[in-house]
Parts: C-alpha cells; sequence; structure tokens
C-alpha cells in the first residue's frame, strides 16, 4: 500500500550481539527488528492533481462521491472544479477557462467525440464504470495538445486484464446502467457497458419548461477489447455509440421542436513499452457526429440536419526527455442546411453542400531539469490544413517551467494554439443544436495566446492541498452566427452568410481547498472568470459571450459513516449567464418580426442548486457488494432560470419571458451493485 507521507514509525527492537566475547569497546552489534508499523494519511480523494495542473479522475473511488439521480458523473463534477462553468440545467458542452465549449475537446484515449452532451444535466455523459480514470488538461502544457484554444478532457482505456469476471450494475427509476469486465485469458479482456434513461415513464407530468412540453430519452453502448500480446506490445479495441432525442412541444403558440443527436467511434490502439525509456502509442479511428433538428411553427416544418465525420491516424513516442509525435485527420462536413417539409412553403431554401478537408500534424516535446525540484519543457507543433482553394499552416510554441518537492508545486505556462474546426449555433437554449464547419478562404484558423500560472501545496500532512492559478488568453478570429432560427423561416438563407468574425478575451482566477484523505473528503472552490468578446457587426466595444459567469462557487463532500453508511453533497452558487433581450417582435404577412436590444445586454438571475445524496451498501451472498441509493436533486426547490423564449399569448400579443423547470426537487432510488 502507498502512502503520500510516512507519520511514524514503532519499532521493537531486540539486540543480539554477534560473538558472546564482544563484550570490548567498539565491538560490532546487530540489530533485528522485530515489528515495524507505518502509520500514514491514506489519499482517498477521487482527484489527483498533477504538478502540470492536469487533474486525474479515479473512476473507483468515484463511487465514494455523491451519487445524484443514481449516478456520480465525472463531467458533471468537472465542472464544479475551479477554472471551468458550471452549467445549468438546459446548457450542454463543457467552458473551461472563459472558452466556448467547441474549444474543449472531449475524447476517448484521444479519439475525439463530438458534441457528446445529455440534456437537462441530470446524467453522466459517459458510462464512467466503463472507464479506469479520466484526465483533464485546463492548460496545455506539452505540445501533444490537440488543435483546440481550450482544454482536454481523455477518458482512459484499462491497460490491466483482472484475474476473474467482474462488473457493476444500477438499476433506478430514471435510468440503468451496467458494466462487465470478462478476462477471456490472461492476456484477453473483453469490457462491455449499456445504459439507457427512461425518465419520461415517471417524471413526464413535472418535466416542463413553464409552457413547453418536454420528452426526452437516450442511450449508450461502450465496447473494449483489450490484448496483452506481450510485455512489451498490447492492442486495444474500442467501440462508443451513444444517441439522444428530446421533444419540445407548446401547444398555445403552436410551436414543437424534435432533435436527434449520437455518436458513432470506433478505433484501435497500439501500445508499445521498450528498453531505454521508449514508449509509443499508434492509433487508426472513425468517429462521427450526426444532428437531425426538426421546426415546426403553425404551417411552416423545417429540417435542420448536419453532421462530421473523421477518419484518422495517430502515433507518439516518448523517448527520455523527447517527445514525438504524427496525426493525420481527413474531415467530412456537412454543416447546417434546411429542408422544408411543408408543402405551403414558398421559400426556396439554399442547399449546402459537404467539405472535405485534410489536418495534418507533427510536434516534438522537450523537458529538462534545470536545478534540484525546477523543469523546464519546451516544445513546437506544426500543423498544415488542406481545403479545396484554400491551405492553411501554423507552427505553435509551447514553453512551461515547473517546480514540484513533493509539498508544492508552482508551474507557468505560455502557448500558442490554433484550431481549424469552428462551430456556431442557431440557438442557446443548451440544445446541441451547434454545426461544425471548416475554416476557408474567408474565415481564417482561429488562434489564441495563452498564459498560464498554478500553485499548489499540501497542508497538515496532506491531509489537505491548497490550490490556485490565474489564466489570461487573447483569442482571434471568433465567429459567431449573428441571427437567430427565426431567419430560417422568414427568408430561407444560407447560414453563412450570418457568421461574422471578431475577437475575444478571456482571463480570471481560481482557488481550491481540497479535503485529501479521511472519512470526509471533498473541496471548495472559487472562481472568478471574464469572458469578452468584440464583434464590430453586433456592438461598439466589448460585451460578455453567452457562457460568461464572473462568480462560482461549487462545495462537494462525501462523508463515510461507518461500515455501511455514507452520505455526500453538492451546492452550487453561479452568477447568471448573459441574454440578448428584444427589442419587440410582431407579425408581418404571416412572418414573424424580431428585432433585439443590446446584445448580451441582460442576465439570469444567478444560479444555485444544493443536492443531497445517501447510501446504504452490504455484502451478499451473490454480489459480493449491494447497495441502495437515495439522491435529492435541488433540495432547497430553487427555481432556477434556463432561458429566455417568446410566447403569444391569447390576444396575439408578445411575451419575452423565462423559462424554468415545473420540476424542482427531483427524488431518485436506485439499487447498485458489484459482482
Amino acid at each position: 500500500m502507498k502512502f503520500d507521507r510516512i507519520c511514524g514509525i514503532l519499532l521493537a527492537l531486540h539486540a543480539v550481539p554477534l560473538s558472546t566475547t564482544a563484550q570490548e569497546e567498539g565491538t560490532a552489534w546487530s540489530v533485528s527488528l522485530d515489528t515495524v508499523a507505518v502509520l500514514g494519511q491514506r489519499y482517498t480523494s477521487p482527484i489527483k492533481q498533477r504538478a502540470d495542473g492536469s487533474i486525474i479522475w479515479d473512476m473507483q473511488k468515484l463511487d465514494d462521491m455523491p451519487k445524484i439521480l443514481g449516478n456520480a458523473d465525472p463531467l458533471h463534477f468537472t465542472q464544479m472544479l475551479p477554472g471551468v462553468q458550471t452549467n445549468n440545467e438546459f446548457r450542454s458542452g463543457v467552458n473551461i477557462q472563459g472558452c466556448d465549449h467547441s474549444h474543449t475537446q472531449i475524447s476517448i484515449s484521444g479519439v475525439p467525440i463530438y458534441n457528446v452532451s445529455h440534456l437537462l444535466g441530470f446524467f453522466s455523459v459517459f458510462n464512467g464504470s466503463h472507464y479506469p480514470s479520466m484526465t483533464i488538461n485546463k492548460n496545455p502544457m506539452s505540445a501533444a495538445a490537440p488543435n483546440r484554444l481550450g482544454g482536454e478532457l481523455v477518458m482512459e482505456l484499462p491497460d490491466q486484464v483482472p484475474d476473474s469476471i467482474n462488473g457493476e450494475m444500477s438499476l433506478g427509476f430514471i435510468s440503468s446502467q451496467g458494466t462487465l469486465r470478462a478476462p477471456l485469458s490472461k492476456k484477453l479482456l473483453l469490457i462491455a457497458s449499456l445504459r439507457s434513461s427512461y425518465i419520461n415513464m415517471l417524471y413526464s407530468r413535472w418535466l416542463r419548461a413553464d409552457e413547453q412540453d418536454v420528452r426526452y430519452s437516450f442511450y449508450d453502448i461502450n465496447a473494449t477489447m483489450l490484448y496483452n500480446i506481450n510485455s512489451s506490445n498490447s492492442m486495444v479495441f474500442d467501440f462508443y455509440h451513444g444517441n439522444d432525442r428530446v421533444a419540445f412541444n407548446n401547444q398555445r403558440d403552436d410551436a414543437s421542436m424534435k432533435d436527434s443527436w449520437g455518436n458513432i467511434m470506433s478505433a484501435v490502439h497500439w501500445l508499445f513499452k521498450g528498453r531505454q525509456g521508449i514508449k509509443s502509442k499508434s492509433t487508426l479511428f472513425v468517429t462521427s457526429y450526426h444532428n437531425d433538428l426538426h421546426i415546426s411553427i403553425r404551417d411552416i416544418m423545417l429540417n435542420i440536419p448536419s453532421d462530421i465525420i473523421d477518419v484518422g491516424a495517430r502515433s507518439s513516442m516518448t523517448w527520455n526527455a523527447f517527445k514525438f509525435g504524427l496525426e493525420t485527420i481527413w474531415h467530412h462536413i456537412t454543416p447546417l442546411h434546411v429542408k422544408s417539409e411543408s408543402e405551403k412553403s414558398f421559400i426556396n431554401y439554399e442547399p449546402t453542400p459537404s467539405v472535405d478537408s485534410f489536418e495534418g500534424s507533427m510536434y516534438i516535446n522537450y523537458t529538462r531539469s534545470i536545478v534540484k525540484n525546477l523543469t523546464i519543457n519546451g516544445g513546437l507543433k506544426a500543423t498544415l490544413y488542406y481545403l479545396k482553394n484554400s491551405t492553411r499552416g501554423s507552427v505553435d510554441p509551447t514553453l512551461s517551467l515547473m517546480y514540484d518537492n513533493n509539498s508544492t508545486q508552482l508551474t507557468a505556462c505560455y502557448a500558442i494554439r490554433h484550431q481549424y474546426l469552428f462551430q456556431t449555433s442557431i440557438t442557446n437554449m443548451g440544445l446541441p443544436t451547434d454545426f461544425w464547419h471548416s475554416n476557408n478562404a474567408i474565415h481564417q484558423p482561429q488562434y489564441a495566446h495563452e498564459l498560464n500560472i498554478n500553485a499548489s501545496r499540501f497542508l497538515w500532512g496532506h491531509r489537505y492541498k491548497v490550490s490556485a492559478g490565474f489564466f489570461y488568453k487573447k483569442l482571434y478570429h471568433q465567429i459567431e452566427y449573428n441571427g437567430s432560427v427565426l431567419d430560417f423561416y422568414n427568408t430561407g438563407s444560407n447560414v453563412y452568410k450570418h457568421l461574422i468574425h471578431g475577437k475575444g478575451e478571456n482571463y480570471g482566477y481560481s482557488v481550491m481547498l481540497n479535503k485529501c484523505s479521511g472519512k470526509l473528503v471533498g473541496w471548495l472552490s472559487y472562481t472568478y472568470t471574464q469572458a469578452k468578446r468584440r464583434f464590430e457587426e453586433i456592438a461598439k466595444g466589448t460585451y460578455p459571450a453567452f457562457h460568461e459567469r464572473p462568480h462560482e462557487i461549487n462545495a462537494v463532500a462525501t462523508c463515510q459513516l461507518g461500515q455501511h453508511w455514507s452520505v455526500g453533497a453538492v451546492f452550487v452558487y453561479a452568477s447568471g449567464t448573459p441574454f440578448t433581450a428584444p427589442a419587440y417582435v410582431g407579425l408581418l404577412n404571416q412572418n414573424i418580426m424580431i428585432a433585439y436590444g443590446s446584445h448580451n445586454g441582460n442576465k439570469l438571475k444567478p444560479y444555485s442548486r444544493l443536492d443531497f445524496s445517501v447510501n446504504y451498501r452490504w455484502k451478499g451472498r451473490i454480489f459480493k457488494e449491494n447497495g441502495i441509493n437515495l439522491s435529492l436533486y435541488n433540495v432547497m426547490n430553487r427555481s432556477n432560470e434556463l432561458f429566455y423564449y417568446v410566447s403569444i399569448k391569447e390576444n396575439g400579443t408578445f411575451v419575452y419571458k423565462p423559462a424554468k423547470l415545473l420540476l424542482k426537487i427531483l427524488p431518485s432510488l436506485s439499487f447498485f451493485c458489484k459482482f
């Protein structure tokens, strides 16, 4: 067993002379240790922060965290870490250090998964029990980071074959999931996971946003096969498929919206461990995302689909202080386009052609120790992006300093990052209606200069850890959609006509106190973030990004009460996000006319929520561990604002009002087991 610190050693000594005549001064004696007792503080927190600032989630310890609605979601808890924006129930994506969620890459062992999200914030994005750990890189300190302006979340795949069949299962009133790990031999492991939601069965009456009925369901499937060929070589075959469906229906306005989105990913990884510190990893993958949005308002019915498909290969090698890497990706992108499904439609919609592009990157990274506990890390990444009639390239440097003496960690990093794929949205409701498109002759690649400074220190025998950080990002060639979904009804215009360019600036700081060991573990964090944007076509001067939350307080705690009971709680407080209110709304020749006021000039009310969870565990004959989870979502019965929308009254007038979930407190009861 490993301990972070040795607190005391108790020795029972028995002195035995080397010989019976050895009584003279200076005679050597032998000391035998009959008993050695090592006492220390066991690290029980599910998160570990590395010296480079990255955070590792231990999925096995995640079971001890508060299980809200029967799940302990690593991405849900990630949003409660410092530097990561908190989302409300209708927001999707992960915003890190003030960046858009499209600036964050979510991947399975490095293979990107686009727009992966589940509505309402109730459910884990991935089946956490399928993965041994998750890595969060909020500030890239290596040239190996992906071509994104924000951070990176990586679901790690297993590398060990267990001795026997094991797994876990959870059955609840809202969703169920299960994972099976089956060693087919000493070298071959098969892992399969399945999860599904049926929240509408019991909560359809309350699952409403004011006048809008909401129906939602999802499922996802994981399958992973690990084959340890020998001590140096391993192969991993991985598959993921997820699909979500949501429907909004507003009978008063005779309006409805249906959306179906999902991902399919398959990959094969080859891992090699050789002598002299040589390690390599090679990957072939195919990943795709589709979105099929249907909107109906009165007699007008539209279908607005989009998708993206990636076929790629990457390889990386570590040799002593050097790390090299190559990556090639072919992108096939079908941007958002409009199809009329109404016989009465008089609008001639322009078809949007698909786009094929090629992205190739290579990098080198070097790490060297300057003096004791002080390390310098430098790297360069060169990228070539080819598109018909447009070829772009960049060379991005990374330079960082890191001090680590096991108790105190200090890091400083400067980097330039480029991003060649863009994402824009036609609505801020939180639905994954965002569509991807490529840079071209008109839309230049986004890039950013960024500076990160972080410090952390263990306190009181490694039982606590306090950390603080500062970040600054200068963003260029940002893109926004300057319009609304109503543009499709009135003109049927091509979406590219509404794309505009601007700049951005993110800065802020954060502090966190983490309780690392003991029966009570958790953390308390505060984050201050400013995310400003400047688009001359929208407003004079700067304005806040739609996801900006200047102040955020997050607290997570769980406590073991004896052998059977454990309790946990989650508290969130965050500033309200900005939105753009209309100046007036009206009808002209059956067309909805809307004029907006100051862009993001209004804010939702502050968001706050308290969740509570209690578990009772016991050992059984069939399963090695059984348990019952009872959780309460939104214990304080807060009516948080989700977004604003236009409502038509019976007299024909319009009202712009906030949408709120009618279901405030959401109870859940589930049974879980391990075998």
